[in-house]
């Protein structure tokens, strides 16, 4: 079994981050955030929104 490249790991606000790196929220507005593994997926703008690597660090 393979890990998923970054472009197929997405994690939702409130669990713990999966892999160290720059994340993308998904959705209309869109920002990023680098955030370390196992720190809590942030909300965006007082929302829950879906994030999706796109670079490991």
């Amino acid at each position: 079994m393979t890990s998923p490249t970054p472009s197929q790991l997405i994690c939702k606000t409130g669990a713990p981050c999966p892999e160290s790196g720059l994340w993308e929220s998904m959705g209309f507005f869109k920002t990023t955030i680098v955030i370390s593994k196992k720190s809590k997926m942030p909300d965006y703008c007082g929302k829950k929104v879906s994030w999706r690597l796109l670079m490991k660090g």
